[in-house]
């Protein structure tokens, strides 16, 4: 699957303005390939160094990235994933206040990411 075609057809389906029903959309945000360019985004990002509750950031995952992604895909086509709680950290800001600030884990944001990546073009 090339994801920009199936991003053009998607959006193009939804500005079309017609009626069209968007289902089996969790089998899309599922594609191994999908997932794959997901977490690619994620792991780009700075934001990759920074670990969510469960301690996992980009040089841990990265090292079994292919084994997580298959299971990732298998929980979310069982529909069994399901969300981390997100880390609260307070950053602090110029006033003196703090700034509450989640992180979530990486594999959520993978999903996400995923999620992301089939309503936006």
């Amino acid at each position: 699957m090339i994801i920009s075609e199936m991003q053009h057809k998607l959006a193009t389906w939804a500005e079309s303005g017609s009626n069209r029903r968007f289902d089996r959309l969790l089998r899309l945000i599922a594609n191994r390939e999908w997932l794959a360019e997901a977490a690619r985004m994620v792991l780009a990002s700075s934001g990759a160094r920074t670990p969510g509750i469960d301690g996992m950031d980009k040089q841990k995952l990265q090292v079994k990235l292919d084994q997580h992604l298959d299971d990732l895909r298998a929980s979310l086509l069982k529909g069994t994933y399901c969300p981390q709680p997100v880390k609260r950290i307070y950053i602090p800001k110029s006033n003196g206040k703090l700034r509450p600030l989640g992180i979530p884990t990486l594999t959520d944001r993978i999903v996400q990411r995923a999620m992301l990546m089939a309503m936006e073009p």
